[in-house]
């Protein structure tokens, strides 16, 4: 599923944050990006999901409800690759793409001297190199139009713990077995 079913949705990059995260017992570089979408409109309530949309805004008027100053949404959203254009009039390859993008807390809320919603969350990902970093960095405080593709997890080749690691008997080919023969103990073969 997809964060919102539109296509370069206008982000504000808030904030920056970096940590270190053990990964299969190795350490990796991860960015915490504080992504806001504002004005959150009715139509973008509509493309992140319709039970959204019906929180938020009036079914009749299409208006901000004028009683809500801030909801969390519980959404299930599998990780994103995240592609970033700098105008939403570019055709083409976006400008950076970020890949394995975890979503989370998803909120909306209202600003004071600012009508209507506004749309924030977190996107986590990594690990990052120095071109990725300093895209952010360029971005932060920011707009870029972002359009949000649902990713397949990405493939874990470490070996699982709970592996036996003892051989296994090979089987014995080209030795005849009579009926009778023991095969291992306590059973016998029969034909």
């Amino acid at each position: 599923m997809k964060l919102f079913d539109a296509d370069k949705v206008p982000c504000y990059l808030d904030d920056i944050g970096h940590r270190v995260e053990r990964i299969n017992d190795e350490e990796v570089k991860m960015v915490d990006l504080t992504l806001r979408v504002q004005p959150f409109t009715l139509e973008l309530a509509t493309a992140l999901d319709p039970d959204v949309r019906a929180l938020l805004f009036s079914m009749n008027s299409g208006e901000p409800k004028p009683k809500i100053k801030s909801l969390e949404f519980r959404l299930t959203v599998d990780r994103q690759r995240v592609d970033v254009y700098t105008l939403p009039e570019e055709n083409g390859r976006p400008q950076i793409a970020f890949s394995d993008v975890e979503i989370s807390s998803v909120r909306a809320r209202t600003e004071k001297g600012v009508d209507g919603f506004g749309l924030v969350f977190y996107a986590s990902f990594g690990p990052v190199g120095k071109d990725e970093l300093e895209y952010v960095c360029n971005w932060h405080t920011q707009q870029r139009f972002v359009t949000f593709e649902p990713q397949d997890p990405a493939l874990d080749f470490a070996k699982p713990a709970a592996v036996d690691d003892a051989p296994r008997p090979r089987r014995r080919r080209g030795v005849a077995i009579a009926p009778g023969d023991e095969v291992r103990p306590g059973v016998h073969a029969q034909h």
